[in-house]
């Protein structure tokens, strides 16, 4: 096998990269969490709405249209983002001209969503406007993050490094999700409070975070070389739906994914419940679901470099299976407690959430580095250099199951109550995550790793020193 002298990112280059991660977790989260309150802000703020409220057919929203027009096109994208990147050739690389040409126009998309035509009245142009430009955005994110993630098997030479710059990834990626869910509210309360129209401050406020952003996406890009850093590579022009099969034919990346689907559900599922675990389990306040997420996010960042220790030490399956063993049983107690969260079990409540930081730091960390090890040995095996290919195919069974799960969640609601006085649809919710990821740790208990890591032993054999 023919020896590369490739080099090998710095500790400083790896963070450099990561800082793309901050970037584009900052533009999504400004999307999922303020878009609905923005166009449909609740009657006490005596702000009017700006698109059409009614339902059609007796379920259909504009907002609803709207949020699922953006999430089609993203899981279309995906594998023609991904194809196309794999195929490219570029002087400046296969990934590094999509990250390039894809960082502004997703921070540009994301500040015209929050600019509608219209914005002195409802309106049905502003919901095909925000339509349009939510379909727009997930498009440019796709263009930027799939690229993005299949560098880190591009740029990770050995299971450490990929580890590490995963690591990087995550630590970076829930920092920006940190910012947007605390201090991006309170830049827009101060702005307010100063004097500035409600949607005035959020648009002022959104503009700042993309402009931060941007920056951000682009020091990324410009943190490396990939005629450096990367092995070269001899795009072989494969159709997308050769590459799809070819993706899908590797037996370890189909247990992975099936293990990764039931994991999402389970994920969803609390994530969508939060607000509802503030005020039907936990009896607080809406803004209680900050504490509870300061609770996970908090201990996860705690627990990150413990993940990273352990994940070199005794490898990638034994903490992914740690981690959904530990999240199915932090989930199962704290349905239980669900039934009665007053005085000592409010705490024990407590507790539970924090120990479930342990799980989100190693399953932020250690998926995408599995899927990037698959993408290097399924290339060793066929010369087949696909390793966008394996992010972009991973997206469509997992975006599948990310829109079962919010029906899912919906009919929970609708039809055992999400009420303090009926609140069984809540408690199911948190029941389903629990037995989900058991089923997520039956196929990571499956999955052959070692097969993985054997072929890729003559990793250490293409790569010189720095």
């Amino acid at each position: 096998m023919k020896n590369y002298p490739v080099s090998l990112l710095s500790s400083w280059q790896q963070t450099l990269f990561a800082l793309g991660s901050a970037g584009f977790t900052m533009l999504e989260r400004l999307i999922i969490l303020y878009v609905p309150f923005y166009f449909l802000p609740p009657a006490e703020y005596e702000v009017h709405e700006l698109i059409p409220d009614r339902t059609f057919l007796g379920f259909v929203t504009v907002l609803g249209i709207a949020l699922v027009a953006g999430r089609v096109f993203d899981a279309l994208a995906d594998p023609l983002i991904a194809g196309l990147s794999d195929n490219t050739r570029s002087y400046l690389g296969r990934r590094k001209i999509f990250l390039l040409l894809s960082g502004l126009p997703l921070s540009v998309f994301t500040v015209l969503v929050f600019y509608p035509p219209l914005l002195e009245c409802e309106a049905l142009v502003n919901g095909v406007w925000l339509g349009v430009m939510i379909c727009f955005f997930y498009i440019s994110f796709t263009a930027y993050v799939n690229p993005y993630l299949a560098l880190i098997a591009d740029l990770g030479h050995s299971d450490e490094i990929r580890i590490n710059l995963s690591t990087r990834v995550a630590f970076l990626g829930l920092l920006g999700m940190v910012v947007i869910t605390v201090l991006f509210p309170d830049i827009v309360t101060r702005l307010q409070e100063a004097g500035m129209e409600m949607r005035s401050s959020y648009r002022l406020a959104v503009l700042i975070f993309s402009v931060v952003s941007v920056l951000l996406l682009y020091a990324s890009a410009l943190g490396f070389n990939e005629k450096i850093h990367c092995i070269p590579r001899s795009p072989q022009r494969i159709g997308v739906v050769q590459s799809l099969k070819t993706t899908f034919r590797h037996r370890p990346f189909r247990i992975f994914i099936a293990g990764e689907m039931f994991l999402q559900l389970a994920m969803n599922m609390i994530t969508m419940g939060m607000m509802y675990y503030a005020v039907v389990v936990f009896l607080r306040g809406q803004g209680f679901m900050t504490i509870l997420a300061g609770i996970i996010i908090g201990t996860a960042l705690l627990c990150f470099p413990v993940v990273n220790f352990a994940a070199r030490k005794y490898g990638k399956k034994k903490m992914l299976i740690l981690g959904v063993a530990t999240f199915s049983l932090c989930s199962m107690i704290l349905f239980i407690l669900s039934f009665n969260m007053s005085g000592i079990f409010f705490y024990l409540g407590l507790l539970v959430l924090a120990t479930a930081g342990l799980p989100l730091a190693v399953l932020t960390i250690l998926i995408n580095p599995t899927i990037a090890e698959m993408a290097r040995a399924q290339a060793e095996e066929t010369g087949q250099h696909q390793e966008a290919m394996f992010f972009g195919a991973r997206a469509i069974p997992l975006k599948v199951t990310i829109a079962l799960t919010g029906a899912l969640f919906g009919f929970l609601l609708a039809a055992f109550g999400k009420d303090i006085s009926q609140p069984l649809g809540v408690q199911l919710s948190i029941l389903i995550a629990s037995l989900a990821c058991m089923g997520a740790l039956l196929f990571f208990c499956l999955y052959p790793e070692e097969d993985v890591k054997e072929v890729l032993l003559s990793d250490r054999d293409l790569v010189g020193k720095n």
